[in-house]
């Protein structure tokens, strides 16, 4: 062949082949050797044994160490080594790393372990190859040539790398030859992609659980404050309604009044959406005009946007009804809004706008559903758009931007939950969201949602157009009143009082059961608060109802309606009346259910 047998084979465990001539009969020489084809193909690791026969000819043998060690004598000692480079190599060959070693000049001397296969590599390739080669550098600078210098020197070093997108720990020791001198290096590498992947997740996952948390505080910080707010709007609404009977037909002072009353309304408006903020909002969905809510809330867009962006509304005037709950999208459209509004440096305008579509099959808009890829049934939609003048999205925020927690803000300054509700919102609705955007020239958000037949309801309160009192049914039945609140309490006393009802007002669930036992056999109806401290409204009226069955009850509260439903009020054949709410409301919710009782006696 005329290949020495030095080009033949390279040397690992020992380093170096024998003298030739010091190869005995009786002990031989085994070690392991990287083969070398003479075709170009990557070395080859094997077990080797040399021994003489009884003519003093060598032999060479070539086989796996576990071969070489079951026919090796038992009084072989060197075979011992080799029994434990086996168990070595089978260990290399399931832990997640590698193995290699390279000589004074960092040329590579041999290389294992199953790590080997994640960076394109196979046992015993690099044989022979530099170091330096390998990384393409000789700049003595380089982190892993200085820590491989240090080994070379004696000195153990460790390192990170990343080769091939996997993350990589090297710890760099010298490699000694028999007398203790230092003849090269060994690395152990130890792939670490998976445990830092795991380490990223649960950062990741951390930091969602306290944007979770952060949010879920200022949802109940929010619904607590609404609750209060309700409160006092139900004392103002009373009181003012009370005053606009007494005030003349025409006058200033009605119109003032009326003017007052109108503001509270839109107060009563913001606090169901804090209430829809803190997820504490029951929704109840009818038909409902987009044109008219965006109309009506336009003054607290133009808040949110601030005095440097411009707002626009294009309402379209004969919209279609859609069937949905003012609250939730009033929600959904906040979020649109604010993010419209962060999309904006400086100075920018937002657009608003609803228009009536009709979509044949097969048209753009039906694929509008975003990442799902589902399509729409051709039919007739609302579209109600939000556009802006900010600095658009790239594809990937584009792919990624309705995934909960995912934000494009600087870190602490968004949730990343704002679109990912806009689009529950969306689809519980049935309908489609679609994202239009272009780097440096704003962005388009166009909701499709379904036309419904029903005539848009009149947003305007109960009771509203009625002057106080004054056509309210009246009654002169026995009524067991408890809130909490002084001033509510107050209001509402004074309300059934002037419509000839007997009024037993009670501020604690505790004075109410004293009052009970005193007025059992005439109390005909209780009105209570639902959230109240030490004992709720709904505990109260199982234990009067336990008392003296068949005493109906209306239920109030300045919660949202989700609580509300927690505690089982808002079933069927349960009486419920929420805050703020006004005395003719009041008047005839009672009336109807004393009637209602009276009906079923």
């Amino acid at each position: 062949m005329g290949r020495k047998l030095q080009q033949l084979l390279v040397p690992l465990e020992p380093p170096a082949l024998p003298e030739l001539d010091s190869v005995d009969r009786a002990e031989g020489w085994s070690g392991i050797v990287a083969l070398v084809p003479d075709n170009g193909n990557a070395p080859r690791t094997s077990g080797i044994r040399l021994t003489r026969d009884g003519g003093g000819s060598l032999e060479l043998r070539l086989a796996p160490l576990s071969v070489l060690a079951r026919e090796a004598p038992s009084g072989d000692a060197p075979l011992e080594a080799d029994r434990d480079l086996q168990r070595f190599a089978a260990l290399l060959e399931v832990l997640p790393g590698y193995c290699y070693t390279v000589d004074r000049n960092l040329t590579f001397t041999s290389s294992a372990g199953k790590g080997l296969a994640a960076i394109n590599l196979r046992p015993g390739q690099v044989i022979g190859v530099n170091l330096r080669d390998l990384w393409g550098t000789r700049e003595d600078t380089y982190e892993p040539l200085v820590c491989h210098l240090k080994a070379l020197a004696g000195i153990p070093s460790n390192y990170k790398d990343v080769c091939l997108g996997r993350s990589i720990e090297l710890m760099i020791r010298p490699l000694r030859d028999p007398e203790g001198d230092v003849c090269g290096a060994i690395g152990v590498a130890i792939d670490v992609t998976e445990r830092e992947q795991a380490r990223e997740e649960q950062a990741r996952l951390a930091t969602q659980l306290r944007q979770a948390q952060k949010v879920e505080t200022i949802g109940r910080l929010a619904g607590g404050l609404a609750h209060d707010f309700n409160n006092y709007l139900t004392c103002i609404l009373g009181n003012l309604a009370l005053l606009e009977a007494q005030a003349p037909r025409g006058s200033d002072a009605e119109a003032y009044l009326q003017q007052a009353s109108a503001a509270v309304d839109s107060a009563a408006a913001l606090t169901r959406q804090l209430l829809a903020f803190s997820r504490t909002q029951l929704f109840q969905p009818r038909p409902l005009n987009l044109s008219a809510l965006i109309e009506r809330s336009s003054k607290l867009w133009r808040r949110v946007l601030g005095d440097n962006i411009e707002l626009s509304t294009r309402c379209a005037a004969e919209l279609w009804s859609v069937n949905a709950d003012p609250g939730q999208l009033e929600q959904a459209l906040v979020n649109l809004v604010m993010n419209a509004r962060d999309a904006i440096a400086g100075e920018g305008e937002v657009v608003i706008s609803t228009r009536n579509l009709e979509l044949p099959q097969g048209s753009a808009e039906l694929r509008a559903t975003s990442s799902a890829g589902e399509e729409l049934p051709a039919g007739k939609y609302v579209e109600l758009a939000v556009q802006d003048t900010g600095r658009g999205l790239t594809e990937l925020e584009r792919q990624r931007l309705f995934e909960p927690f995912f934000t494009t803000k600087e870190v602490g300054e968004g949730t990343g939950l704002g679109l990912s509700t806009v689009y529950a919102t969306v689809q519980q609705l049935g309908g489609a969201i679609r994202v239009q955007s272009e780097q440096g020239k704003g962005t388009r958000f166009q909701l499709l949602l379904p036309r419904v037949d029903a005539v848009a309801s009149s947003e305007q309160p109960s009771g509203a157009g009625a002057r106080g009192l004054g056509s309210a049914p009246r009654g002169s039945e026995t009524i067991l009143l408890v809130e909490d609140e002084p001033l509510v309490l107050e209001l509402a006393q004074r309300t059934l009082q002037q419509l000839g009802y007997h009024v037993l007002p009670c501020s604690s669930p505790d004075q109410a059961l004293r009052t009970f036992g005193d007025y059992q056999s005439k109390v005909q109806l209780l009105v209570t608060d639902l959230v109240m401290p030490r004992m709720s409204g709904k505990e109260l009226a199982a234990r009067i109802g336990a008392l003296s069955p068949g005493v109906p009850v209306l239920f109030s509260s300045g919660y949202g309606e989700a609580i509300v439903s927690q505690q089982g009020v808002v079933d069927d054949g349960v009486h419920y009346i929420s805050k703020p709410y006004r005395p003719r409301e009041l008047a005839d919710r009672v009336r109807k259910l004393l009637d209602l009782r009276r009906s079923r006696s």
